[in-house]
Parts: structure tokens; sequence; C-alpha cells
């Protein structure tokens, strides 16, 4: 692929992702725990939004509808429908949702002729920050490669580091299977690595959170890049039993 090319395509990614973003921002201004957006296509490329979705509430692994199906109106509070749908027209005419798993087939299969749309997390860097720490709970930063010479951004890893500077070594998923001493599941890697794609995407994300290791290369014989992890959330202090007189 030649360089002219290449930079269409990464700055059409970047483009879509970033109304992506700004659909997500509008919707969740709306309904702040909205996570999915049902939606069908017909053959002209008209859409059509069905429901507003939460993701699926803790410990019952089902999700609220936030919306119901309403074609009529032309408002959600202050979010602009017509708008809305507009916007979605624009990014679900290109295939890069459909690359970052951004939009797949409704999960239900009685409607699977309509689409599930993802909305990103709020913020990508902590989204990522509280996935590795799952597995690794003092982990302060995470070392990564992208290549983007290719249709779509590969995502590898190097390394994690944790707090007393320990660099733990991650097996990368672009060419390692899984071992006895991953620190994850293949299927971690492969949503961090969607998750972190889009971060790379996104310029003026690329600029605030990730930082060039230009004295580190990898196997690979790629720049990589360190992502500083957010400090986690304190934990609340207990409320003091009252002593009774």
């Amino acid at each position: 692929m030649n360089d002219l090319a290449l930079t269409y395509i990464q700055s059409a990614e970047s483009l879509y992702l970033a109304i992506h973003d700004d659909i997500a921002a509008r919707v969740r201004a709306a309904h702040p725990d909205a996570q999915h957006l049902e939606v069908s296509e017909d053959v002209d490329g008209d859409v059509e939004l069905h429901g507003i979705w939460s993701a699926p509430v803790p410990g019952l692994g089902t999700r609220r509808l936030l919306r119901a199906p309403d074609s009529t109106a032309a408002q959600d509070g202050p979010l602009d429908l017509d708008e809305l749908v507009e916007d979605l027209e624009r990014v679900l005419v290109g295939p890069y949702l459909y690359q970052w798993g951004l939009a797949e087939p409704h999960p239900d299969h009685q409607h699977r002729d309509r689409r599930w749309i993802t909305l990103p997390p709020a913020d990508r860097a902590a989204h990522i920050a509280g996935i590795v720490r799952r597995y690794v709970p003092d982990a302060v930063s995470l070392i990564c490669l992208f290549d983007a010479s290719h249709r779509r951004i590969a995502v590898g890893f190097e390394e994690v580091i944790r707090a007393d500077g320990e660099r733990v070594t991650v097996p990368c998923p672009r060419c390692s299977p899984d071992t006895a001493d991953s620190l994850w599941p293949h299927d971690i890697s492969h949503q961090l690595a969607a998750v972190l794609g889009q971060l790379y995407t996104l310029p003026h994300l690329r600029s605030r959170h990730l930082t060039p290791c230009v004295d580190l290369e990898s196997e690979h014989g790629e720049p990589l890049w360190l992502l500083p992890f957010p400090h986690p959330e304190p934990a609340p202090s207990p409320i003091p039993t009252p002593v009774a007189p």
C-alpha cells in the first residue's frame, strides 16, 4: 500500500472514531448509563434507532432499556435524535466501527437484522488500567507497540510496570500463543488491543496518554509506547459504627 492510501485510511479511522466519540458524549448527556445503541439499516443506508441500552447490571447480567423506540420523537431530553441518526448513518457507511468491534450483529438472534453499537469507555486510559489491574493489582503503566503500516492498526504488548519498578513481560498476542505464565487470557488481550488501538488512532488521546519509549525496541523492531495509568481510586473510608452511650 502506498503512503498516500495509508494516510487516507488512517485519517478516515481517526475521523470516524471521533464522530463515534461525539455520539457517545451526546447520548450519555441524556442517559449517563448508556452503553449500547440498537439500530437497523436499510439497503439505502438509512438508519433507524430502536433503543438505547445500559451495560449488563452487575449481579443480574441483564441490560436496562433506557429509551424505548418511538419513531415520532425528535428529542430525547437534551439529545437531538434526528442529528444522532444522521451521524450514525455517517459512521456506519465505512468499515471502521466494525473493525474495532464497536458495531456488531444484534446479540438477540431474533433481531439479527439489526446492529448493536457499543459506546466507547468515557476514559479509555482508566478503562485499560482497570482491566490490567485485575491481573496485576499494583500495575502503574503498560508498554505496548503499534503497527500502523497496514489497513488497520495492530497492537502488541511488551511489559507491565509495577509500583516497585519491576517489569513483567507480557506475551505478545500477535505472535505468541497462551502460555502458563501469561498475565491474562487471550480474549483479554483482544479487549485491551481494541481500546488501545482506538486510543492510538485518535491524535488528541495519543498525545495526551502515550509517550514514545525512545531508548527501547521490541523484538519486532518497532518503537514502543508507554501508557501511564491513572492513580487508582482510593477505597472509601469505612463508616464508623455508632457507640451506644
